[in-house]
């Protein structure tokens, strides 16, 4: 009895010196680097054009540091204002008299996405880096985000903006979406897991976004119903993160 007490006394004393070099350990260690605060990347609203309705072309973002990319068939060039993505000059009825430019989707016959990519950074969106826009959109038709990484993947976010019948402000903290999907940059519809993972990402790495955009994941439902989205401006919020200089651009 007198030794079983022993070693069970040793096994205690050794546990709580365990513990206790873990916990010194612990406290010993370096904190982990604090990032900057988010601040204003870029801010895109669409230049107002003198017809309602045209196709988004890339000469009507009015930031020149963005590229506008479109994906999915809904995106391709339409006809006229009969198909395709389009940007609307509406009078804001909240604001009498006021125009709102938008990118508006009611003629879309097709999965589609708008992505941003600013020529000069990528993007790190961890942290407090945020996404800020005013929107509308109507009957089932609502938004997600869409982020394109680094190294090609495209996610859409698990999060959708309520429906609303006019413009809304609203603002999303990446850190908040619970789970992303993988896309298909030439569908814009679920794209197949790889061998071994599962169809939701849980863990993205925000350090590097190179494009980053919305969809509904939808056709339009056509001029005159309220089967469409429309969005008037986007902001990023995050750190910029310089990109890589290629040698035919040094030249």
């Amino acid at each position: 009895m007198r030794k079983e007490i022993c070693i069970l006394s040793a096994v205690v004393i050794l546990a709580l010196s365990l513990s206790m070099f873990a916990q010194q350990g612990a406290q010993n260690a370096p904190a982990p680097p604090k990032l900057p605060a988010a601040s204003l990347i870029f801010r895109e609203d669409f230049k107002a054009t003198k017809e309602h309705e045209v196709q988004l072309t890339q000469d009507l973002l009015t930031n020149p540091n963005l590229e506008l990319k479109k994906y999915g068939p809904g995106a391709k060039p339409g006809n006229a204002d009969q198909s395709g993505l389009l940007l609307s000059n509406e009078e804001d009825p909240t604001h009498p008299g006021k125009m709102d430019t938008m990118v508006w989707t009611g003629v879309v016959e097709g999965s589609w996405a708008v992505m941003l990519r600013d020529k000069n950074n990528y993007l790190d969106l961890r942290d407090t880096g945020r996404l800020r826009w005013r929107l509308r959109q109507r009957s089932l038709h609502q938004v997600r985000p869409v982020i394109k990484l680094s190294d090609g993947t495209m996610l859409v976010a698990d999060y959708e903006e309520p429906l609303s019948t006019y413009f809304r402000e609203s603002e999303l903290y990446f850190v908040d979406v619970p789970r992303w999907r993988t896309l298909d940059p030439a569908t814009v519809q679920d794209a197949r897991p790889k061998p071994g993972q599962g169809v939701w990402k849980y863990d993205v790495d925000f350090s590097k976004v190179d494009e980053i955009g919305f969809t509904d994941l939808m056709i339009g439902a056509g001029h005159g119903t309220q089967g469409n989205v429309a969005v008037d401006y986007v902001e990023v919020y995050g750190t910029p993160v310089k990109r890589a200089v290629s040698q035919s651009q040094a030249r």
